[in-house]
């Protein structure tokens, strides 16, 4: 993620765990400006979950995996998602979620 206001990058870490706030301010960790998730960083998270869920299932069925086995993997990619989250969000200076 880069700041609007400053243009410097996040690190991995930070945008980590502001990727983890689903809706809010995001502030830079630079120089303080609070931002927010765009329409379409909300829509490439809902996709980014959505084939997590079907890749899931559809392996789960195919593979005729046990409960335990079904667990790990959920797990599995629970942790891919998280760590693919950040690259799928980009910054506006407004709230766009609630606007008309």
């Amino acid at each position: 993620m880069r700041c609007k206001t400053c243009g410097r990058s996040w690190t991995f870490g930070k945008a980590l765990l502001s990727s983890m706030k689903v809706t809010g301010k995001k502030q830079c960790p630079h120089c303080g400006a609070e931002h927010y998730s765009t329409k379409r960083a909300y829509h490439r998270s809902g996709i980014l979950a959505l084939t997590a869920f079907f890749v899931f299932m559809f392996l789960i069925e195919t593979f005729q995996m046990g409960l335990t086995s079904a667990l790990f993997f959920a797990v599995f990619l629970l942790v891919i998602v998280l760590f693919v989250q950040p690259l799928v969000i980009h910054l506006a200076d407004e709230e766009v979620l609630h606007k008309e």
